[in-house]
């Protein structure tokens, strides 16, 4: 038995569950390690202890009482976690909302707001703005359509290479097990 056995085997023996095999076990382990009969002691003395301390009932219904404290504890958990998980969802749903309205509908909002008077000023000053990010967009388009074209020809040459050192192995092989095959003939 290892010293990492006899906790198990301690725990066991303080629920009472010990086989009479393994009480033989624990025993002649602890009578040759110093540290896990200290451990064994230690345990037995609060065994001990435990015995000797007076029992108590539990009032009538305590069971019933504590269970339904703790139903109730979950459910107002579980009732704030929906409460908070529906907020972020409808926040979610409104922002996502409005930025599909923006996006579909960009260019008649612009307008109708130019033609206020209030914001008028307002985007013209962001016409600028639109006009960059639009050629920033652009750009992006193009960056990607030349990664993927690149890309493309990349693996087209790359499997090409595959396939030729594919096949160099293969024919390797077959010249190494063709002399191998004439050796053994030779031996014969």
């Amino acid at each position: 038995m290892k010293c990492y056995d006899t906790e198990k085997y301690l725990m066991k023996y303080m629920d009472g569950e010990m086989t009479k095999q393994e009480a033989e076990e624990l025993n002649q382990h602890i009578q040759q390690c110093q540290k896990c009969k200290e451990d064994f002691l230690f345990y037995d003395n609060m065994l001990q202890l435990f015995e000797k301390m007076p029992l108590y009932e539990a009032p009538e219904g305590f069971e019933t009482n504590v269970m339904m404290q703790i139903q109730a504890l979950s459910e107002q958990k579980n009732s704030i976690k929906n409460k908070i998980a529906g907020y972020l969802w409808g926040t979610f749903t409104m922002l996502f909302g409005t930025g599909a309205v923006l996006v579909f509908y960009k260019k008649s909002i612009f307008k109708l707001l130019e033609k206020n008077l209030y914001f008028s000023q307002w985007i013209k000053s962001i016409a600028p703005i639109e006009h960059n990010i639009i050629q920033q967009e652009q750009a992006l388009q193009k960056g990607i359509e030349h990664f993927i074209l690149w890309a493309d020809q990349t693996l087209t040459k790359g499997f090409s290479v595959l396939l030729f050192l594919l096949c160099f192995v293969c024919a390797t092989q077959y010249v190494l097990l063709k002399r191998k095959k004439e050796t053994e003939r030779k031996w014969k």
